[in-house]
């Protein structure tokens, strides 16, 4: 099969001359997500282009050594080809360009591929790549299938309070037009079977994922005698006050116990509050934006990896945060709340926060924190074997394949 992959996905070599070069750092999140996906892909010997927005901030135009552009990094090998589009930062005229040289694009696509089976993927949330992408699905009837990895709504930005109203405005724009073209899709990638309620009114062929995890990670072993002798909690993520990050941080610091350490890495508003708490409080360290690589390694050496977001918030049924599958493989034992878009099966190899109040997380802290470390360690092992047995980005892809299979069939049926 021939497969359209439109996204914010960029081949390593560029991500990484991006990020290098980058005074705002781009998230790591969605460019891990859609690699492992197209890799898993990749595996099943699926033939890839990848149409790239790449990740770069308005806020970095004035580095001379980002280029947006270059053929050096329009890679390709056997199984995918990259190319990454040119950003032009001038405000809207910005995605009114990204939205025309996409289609331009995935139109040269569609007619040097006419003779195969075709499918495009598209990740909804970069609206001016993906718009393109499905008007030429619709225009040549090539299946389109949307991956949907967060509800515009519910994002992070869209409820800052020191955005501006200008801004606010645009944010609600965006959302509006991401929801109406969300609707449109063929069939869905979902990580929640909440999203589906939402999101697919009609019914159409879907699956749920949660995540994926890198099936190489099983080479990757985590040993209790190579752990932090003190011991270490990490948060990595997003850093804002509705994920429990200020809560988390309150809780911590109630802890008594010395020997004891709160790592945190990630970026946004909680930033200059956890620097105060940082020098209030000499147990915690916060390292800010650091390569995912640097993150994982710290992980495997860590005592307990923790995400307080809050279970009883509107927008947990609709994401199934990317750090739980990241602290899972990783072997290291897994402290959540019982997310509600999280499946009952996750609950058998996760320590959870079964009280959310203040003197609740700082209890479950102070329990698991006693736990032996043998105890931990198995606890993490576990996980890791769960989620590469179950959860690997070989698994998830075939299941994306089956999925494009199953409505290309339902189609054929409605016509």
């Amino acid at each position: 099969m021939k497969i359209l992959y439109v996204s914010s996905l960029c081949s390593d070599t560029y991500f990484q001359h991006i990020y290098e070069n980058s005074r705002i750092k781009p998230q790591q999140q969605a460019q891990k997500f859609h690699s492992l996906l197209s890799k898993g892909l990749m595996d099943l010997k699926q033939n890839l282009y990848v149409l790239s927005r790449p990740p770069t901030q308005q806020l970095n135009k004035k580095l001379k050594n980002i280029k947006t552009k270059e053929s050096n990094f329009n890679e390709s090998n056997s199984f995918v080809t990259y190319n990454h589009l040119k950003i032009v930062n001038f405000s809207m005229f910005k995605h009114i360009y990204l939205f025309i040289t996409c289609f331009f694009n995935a139109l040269q696509w569609n007619f040097k591929n006419r003779k195969y089976e075709r499918a495009i993927i598209s990740d909804p949330l970069n609206l001016s790549v993906s718009m393109a992408a499905l008007l030429i699905a619709k225009i040549f009837k090539v299946k389109s299938t949307a991956i949907i990895t967060d509800i515009p709504a519910y994002m992070e930005y869209t409820t800052i309070k020191k955005e501006s109203f200008p801004r606010k405005l645009f944010l609600n724009c965006y959302s509006g037009i991401c929801n109406f073209f969300m609707q449109r899709y063929d069939s869905y990638i979902f990580l929640t079977e909440q999203m589906n309620d939402l999101i697919n009114p009609s019914n159409r062929p879907y699956v749920v994922i949660e995540g994926l995890v890198d099936v190489n990670m099983r080479n990757t072993p985590n040993i209790l005698e190579d752990k932090y002798k003190e011991k270490i909690v990490i948060y990595a993520g997003a850093l804002y006050e509705k994920y429990g990050v200020k809560k988390l941080l309150q809780a911590f610091m109630a802890l008594k116990e010395s020997n004891t350490k709160l790592w945190i890495y990630g970026a946004g508003e909680m930033e200059e509050y956890i620097k105060k708490c940082e020098i209030e409080d000499n147990r915690i360290k916060f390292f800010g934006v650091m390569p995912n690589e640097h993150i994982v390694n710290e992980q495997l050496k860590a005592t307990v990896l923790v995400n307080p977001r809050p279970s009883y918030e509107e927008f947990t049924k609709y994401s199934f945060p990317s750090k739980n599958m990241e602290y899972m493989v990783s072997g290291t034992p897994v402290l959540t709340t019982p997310l509600q878009g999280m499946p009952y099966e996750y609950n058998d190899y996760v320590y959870l926060f079964e009280d959310e109040t203040l003197a609740g997380i700082t209890r479950t802290l102070e329990n698991i924190l006693g736990k032996k470390r043998e105890e931990l360690h198995e606890k993490g092992v576990k996980a890791k074997e769960f989620v590469i047995r179950e959860k690997n980005n070989q698994i998830q892809a075939n299941k994306i394949i089956c999925l494009i299979k199953s409505s290309k069939q339902a189609r054929l049926q409605i016509n």
